[in-house]
């Protein structure tokens, strides 16, 4: 054990009572004398989870590759799984890697499952990465499969970065426009407003509008940002409740983007479900997780069916050709590795395609978004200005009349 291990406790106090608690102790033994120091008679005693590793919720996917690619290199290299974890350990002393390469140590050392372990403590939201772990290890391959899903892990992150870099620079577009209206709103209007108050005649209409939406900004300002507080604050309760899933869900996998959403969610599956049968996974639990990974409830239950009609005989490709959107290329290539026997290798190639293909389409709609906002939004900052200085001119021809 290394120093600062904390320890959970059920103890019996001189009062006979029962207390629990946590105590710090180099080891065991250690933290056993501290507590009858303390007058308490531990009756059960074990190393207490990490919070920033031990569940895993505390690891970022790139951690978790990172551990997963390092294991497998260090047991292809030779190393058992317990050496290869005290190598990674020694790295990393204090971070996350750190903590949960120890949760992983104890673990495995007290007799638990490889792919329990790493399920629980790598990647609770990956279901692939156990899967992988006992296929691996049924087929005698451990360092082949750690290694393929820290691979998906990487391709997952990738993807993520991908969409964030399209969608990027539309948003900053729209939040740029809306700052530079709210300085002519604020700052600039403001300052006609007595000129036009002392010509006394009627301004000009977009001129007239600037001044009554800069007066609504300045006056109600606190209640309408209150207001918006008060919606991004109940988005969000409905959000943690749950409630808003379903419906963005149906938006999502409905909607006119519906192919790219689609192929993006039905990819990612196809890819799983590719990687564990190529690992050796049975195909009934290789469904079962890969279905368990996608993260669309609506797809969730689109893919259920599939399971069953396989498990009654169906042929994949047949099962898959009855969901609803399912992508007809995955289900093309499906067959063709159904009848050449390279079933996994056509299920990665066929989600791959998807995906890079709804990325494609992503950036390029981000392409078009980017100027299209540009017009658009400056057509609006034009027109505001116009507007300023038509009025700058109206009250200066009143004035010299």
């Amino acid at each position: 054990m290394t120093d600062g291990q904390n320890f959970a406790y059920v103890a019996r106090g001189a009062d006979g009572k029962r207390v629990r608690g946590q105590v710090p102790a180099p080891s065991e033994q250690a933290a056993f004398e501290r507590l009858r120091r303390q007058g308490l008679s531990p009756l059960k005693l074990r190393p207490a989870r990490s919070r920033a590793g031990g569940s895993g919720q505390g690891l970022q996917d790139r951690e978790s590759a990172e551990i997963l690619l390092s294991l497998a290199d260090l047991l292809s290299a030779g190393a058992d799984m317990r050496t290869a974890l005290n190598v990674l350990l020694s790295r990393a002393q204090g971070s996350r890697v750190a903590n949960a390469c120890r949760r992983l140590l104890q673990d495995i050392s007290a007799g638990e499952a490889l792919d329990t372990a790493f399920a629980r403590t790598l990647a609770p939201r990956h279901a692939f990465v156990a899967a992988l772990v006992a296929a691996g290890e049924a087929a005698g391959d451990l360092p082949q499969a750690l290694r393929r899903a820290g691979e998906m892990l990487e391709a997952a992150i990738k993807l993520r970065q991908q969409l964030i870099a399209a969608l990027a620079y539309p948003l900053f577009v729209l939040i740029s426009t809306l700052a530079a209206a709210g300085v002519i709103l604020l700052a600039v209007v403001p300052s006609l407003e007595p000129l036009v108050s002392e010509g006394g005649e009627a301004s000009a209409p977009i001129l007239s509008g600037l001044l009554a939406a800069s007066r609504l900004l300045r006056e109600q300002g606190v209640v309408l940002a209150g207001g918006l507080g008060v919606a991004a604050v109940l988005v969000a309760g409905l959000g943690r409740a749950g409630l808003l899933r379903g419906p963005l869900d149906r938006l999502w996998l409905t909607g006119p983007w519906r192919r790219t959403s689609c192929a993006l969610a039905f990819g990612g599956f196809a890819i799983s479900l590719g990687v564990m049968l190529s690992a050796g996974a049975p195909m009934s639990e290789a469904l079962r997780l890969a279905n368990r990974g996608v993260r669309s409830d609506l797809a969730r239950s689109r893919l259920q069916v599939v399971l069953q009609q396989v498990r009654q005989g169906v042929s994949l490709s047949q099962a898959l050709l009855g969901v609803k959107n399912f992508p007809p290329t995955i289900v093309r290539l499906v067959s063709v590795g159904e009848s050449t026997g390279a079933l996994g290798r056509m299920l990665r190639r066929s989600g791959k395609l998807e995906e890079d293909a709804a990325v494609r389409d992503i950036e390029a709609a981000a392409r078009l978004l980017g100027p299209a906002l540009i017009v658009l939004l400056g057509g609006l900052i034009g027109l505001m200005m116009a507007g300023l200085l038509s009025g700058v001119t109206e009250l200066g021809q009143a004035a010299l009349n």
